[in-house]
């Protein structure tokens, strides 16, 4: 895709959906303002909880799923405060929140946290540096950064790139990133399909198995109508399931790996091996056809083995639907490492006798 075509997607946006822009470009300056330095003492878990959901941020879409980023505010808000410093150089701020060994450190608060925050307060200076910008700059050549350097470093390689787009469109850095997600994610994009980002619910990974965003009762089970509804539930009570017991979703930058994006397609979910970090590739079936989806995993499979796999580790593939398939079921005995599972949610009703 060239520069042109992509500005292309980001003007038709801007004249079909005013209300949408209207709305984001509100919620950036309300976020301007929440976040000042001089603000952040009064940041609640509340606030700060809506502010990770797409209906509230109006931008960034599945930032919500790490409720620990703030289980401790005292040491966010120190964390913040650092980001926000601008007498320090912000390849320093970062790299200083993001070292794991560091004080200031917090799982979970990576590049998709950390610098849609930099661009609400600094709208003019700083853009968002996440899977989908990364992958935009990659489709328009102009993604730099390097992967052996520190987080810092990387960002201010992407920042650039996103400054030199903004001043080659016109077009504030904000809307740059609205950009970025037309161009990866298409008629997908949160901007586009608001109603099924953050799977409509605003965090996760409370004690209790959560309830799915939006279930259709099917016999005595519930079935998720959207792949995005299974996707949010899988990840939002990853360790409550069978899946979780052996395999870890894949981070990188603190970024969960849903969506994750390749030269194919996105990856529904990538996870990795416990205990021997083979990658597992694992893919929703809802909306797609039996040959559709077992193809797509295997080329997933290919793409995950070529570019990320080293060494002695290998690929296998996991399919999940909501029923059992003999398409699929026939294309495991020839395909090698693929796995089929179908999920049930229950829910009942239990009648409690009078005290």
């Amino acid at each position: 895709m060239t520069l042109e075509e992509a500005s292309q997607l980001l003007s038709n946006w801007l004249t079909q959906k005013p209300v949408e822009v209207a709305a984001q470009k509100a919620a950036l300056e309300h976020y301007g303002k929440f976040f000042r330095p001089d603000n952040l003492g009064k940041i609640t878990q509340d606030d700060f909880r809506a502010f990770l959901t797409f209906k509230n941020n109006k931008h960034w879409a599945n930032i919500q799923r790490q409720p620990n980023i703030y289980a401790d505010m005292e040491r966010l808000r120190k964390a913040l405060a650092v980001l926000l410093d601008e007498t320090k150089a912000i390849q320093d701020r970062l790299d200083k929140i993001m070292d794991k060994n560091g004080p200031l450190y917090i799982k979970g608060l990576g590049r998709a946290v950390l610098t849609p925050i930099l661009m609400c307060v600094y709208s003019d200076k700083y853009a968002v540096y996440n899977r989908i910008s990364e992958e935009g700059l990659t489709r328009l050549g102009r993604n730099m950064a390097k992967s052996n350097d520190s987080f810092g470093k990387r960002y201010v390689a992407i920042n650039e790139a996103c400054r030199q787009i903004a001043d080659d469109i016109k077009q504030p850095l904000s809307l740059v990133d609205s950009m970025f997600s037309l161009m990866v994610h298409g008629a997908d994009s949160p901007l586009i399909s608001p109603s099924t980002s953050d799977g409509g619910g605003e965090g996760g990974g409370d004690t209790e198995m959560e309830a799915a965003p939006i279930t259709t009762l099917v016999g005595n089970s519930f079935v998720f109508p959207l792949e995005k509804y299974l996707e949010d539930f899988l990840v939002s009570n990853w360790e409550k399931t069978v899946l979780g017991k052996t395999l870890a979703l894949h981070v990188e930058d603190d970024e969960i790996a849903t969506q994750y994006s390749t030269d194919l397609g996105p990856i529904d979910i990538l996870a990795r091996d416990k205990s021997n970090h083979d990658w597992v590739v694992i893919e929703l079936k809802k909306g797609k056809s039996s040959d559709a989806v077992v193809g797509q995993l295997l080329r997933y499979m290919g793409w995950v083995k070529k570019h990320r796999a080293t060494g002695c580790e290998s690929v296998r593939g996991i399919i999940i639907t909501s029923a059992p398939d003999d398409r699929i079921k026939y294309a495991m005995l020839v395909s090698h490492g693929v796995s089929f599972y179908t999920y049930r949610v229950s829910f009942d009703l239990v009648e409690e006798q009078p005290a």
